[in-house]
């Protein structure tokens, strides 16, 4: 005798403990989606739901299987923390850096693989089964609005989200990439906030307080800035961004590392955004003397940092190392203030 689809669903429950309700997080890991496309389902009536007394959108195990089964969606019950999965279909070796950086900074694990052409992308939208896709409209061999449409037209990953991304920006590139299915398109250089902001909406780790450090803690005295760079023209723009934060933020410069230590020591800053093109700090000591005050979060920039820029900065305490022109025109979001 056949089994039913109930008896396959109590067989189930008895191997594993499960839940009885779940969470958008929840939803997302098992159908291999994003949340934000789990909400899109609920708020379009795909999905029944409800709200917790605190405002959380929570699917009860029953009616979650029954979608699954009705749409050909496995019901594949998370392991473990699954990690999110981002793939930068780009051949900018920057673009996946940065995204790289922005995703460290998440209270939320992620990997993130590149494709530099289209049989890389191809491979891996297969082998990888990205989340989330950031995707050059125009690199060699990929037609960006072509890939999109693919993407969008083949139910294995209709529902994954994609971020197109472009040197050249105009309102027509937009409206078709947008309606190719798209969830948005930014402009490069990236803004380091606009990607960090898709990253988190895409996988909406807001529910889940996933933001870590990107809010600065309440303070009883105005926020501190140490800029450290002899760089007269990004010094002159970062002050002009934090001239407008509110509460006001203090702002402290110096050109060499020995001034930035003799500084930090008469007012210990709470940020430095420190350029390693400074002759005497590229050993890193600087750094490693400024991260040692404790609480001092530290954004080192280089004009073109390679991966080992990169790793020594981290290891000497510094927080991330961005290209000199993500940073500016994001400044603000950065740092929280």
């Amino acid at each position: 005798m056949s089994r039913t689809a109930k008896d396959e669903s109590a067989i189930a429950r008895s191997r594993t403990p499960v839940k009885d309700t779940y969470s958008t997080h929840d939803v997302a890991k098992i159908c291999c989606v994003t949340p934000t496309t789990v909400i899109r389902w609920i708020e379009d009536g795909l999905i029944p739901a409800f709200k917790t007394v605190g405002g959380h959108r929570r699917v009860r195990r029953d009616d979650l299987e029954r979608v699954c089964r009705e749409r050909g969606i496995p019901f594949n019950l998370p392991t473990g923390t699954e990690v999110g999965r981002i793939l930068v279909v780009d051949d900018e070796p920057v673009v996946l850096d940065l995204v790289r950086d922005v995703v460290k900074e998440l209270n939320h694990k992620f990997d993130v693989e590149v494709a530099k052409d289209a049989f890389d992308a191809g491979r891996l939208v297969v082998a990888f089964r990205p989340q989330l896709i950031f995707l050059d409209l125009m690199m060699p061999g990929v037609d960006g609005f072509e890939v999109c449409h693919r993407l969008k037209k083949d139910p294995a990953t209709a529902n994954t989200e994609v971020i197109a991304i472009t040197g050249y920006y105009t309102e027509t590139n937009t409206e078709r990439i947008l309606g190719a299915g798209a969830a948005a398109c930014l402009r490069k250089p990236l803004d380091v906030a606009e990607v960090r902001r898709q990253v988190i909406d895409a996988f909406h780790l807001r529910e889940l307080g996933a933001a870590g450090g990107r809010q600065a803690s309440p303070r009883d005295e105005s926020p501190r800035v140490l800029i450290v760079t002899q760089n007269a023209d990004f010094r002159a723009r970062v002050r002009e961004e934090l001239s407008s934060s509110e509460p006001p933020v203090e702002v402290l410069t110096a050109q060499t590392g020995a001034d930035a230590l003799l500084v930090a020591q008469s007012a210990p800053p709470h940020y430095v955004l420190l350029s390693l093109s400074v002759p005497d700090v590229e050993s890193g000591r600087v750094i490693e003397a400024l991260a040692l005050s404790g609480g001092v979060q530290i954004i080192a920039v280089h004009d073109a940092p390679t991966d080992e820029i990169r790793a020594a900065a981290r290891a000497a305490g510094a927080r991330m190392c961005l290209p000199t022109a993500a940073v500016t025109g994001s400044v603000r979001e950065l740092l929280g203030v």
